[in-house]
């Protein structure tokens, strides 16, 4: 008689399910798209961690949140600096440095190490695509990624509006 072979029970690191990831591609801008965002969940006084690994990419992005619309103003700052605590948007490349908040925003082109964990303290996930293939293309992988993690995904097509 052969019996199946049995692992012993490994502990399992419990973190809280993450209820979705939010795909917004399509988008003809990602720095202006994720100005836009910004702006639009900051205006509902919920609190916003902003994510990239690209330090260019990311300093562009912040500097674009003082001057992408005339009249707005949205105070924000690097995790960690002096004003981190007066602000409801922090900017940076250390996934570890965010504080828990209500919507954390990935503009890199890879799935965060140890993401399970990374992205446990966040209550929404939002990953903007643009159209460009150089973005899409690891875009799908990042999807699959979570995918198979059993992950719920929705995705936004934004190709169609300007």
């Amino acid at each position: 008689m052969h019996l199946p072979s049995v692992r012993p029970a490994q502990k399992r690191l419990r973190l809280p399910p993450m209820d979705q990831i939010d795909f917004h591609f399509g988008v003809p801008n990602r720095a202006l798209y994720a100005c836009k965002f910004i702006k639009k969940v900051a205006g509902m006084g919920l609190s916003v961690a902003v994510w990239s690994s690209n330090a260019f990419f990311l300093r562009r992005v912040y500097d674009d949140l003082y001057r992408f619309e005339d009249l707005t103003f949205i105070a924000h700052a690097w995790a960690g600096s002096a004003y981190a605590d007066k602000c409801r948007v922090l900017f940076s490349q250390t996934l570890a440095d965010l504080p828990a908040s209500d919507v954390i925003v990935l503009l890199d082109e890879q799935v965060p190490e140890d993401w399970q964990r990374a992205l446990a303290p966040f209550k929404r996930v939002i990953d903007i695509v643009s159209a460009s293939q150089s973005e899409v293309v690891p875009a799908r992988e990042r999807y699959r990624t979570y995918l198979r993690a059993g992950v719920n995904l929705k995705a936004h097509d934004l190709s169609g509006r300007k």
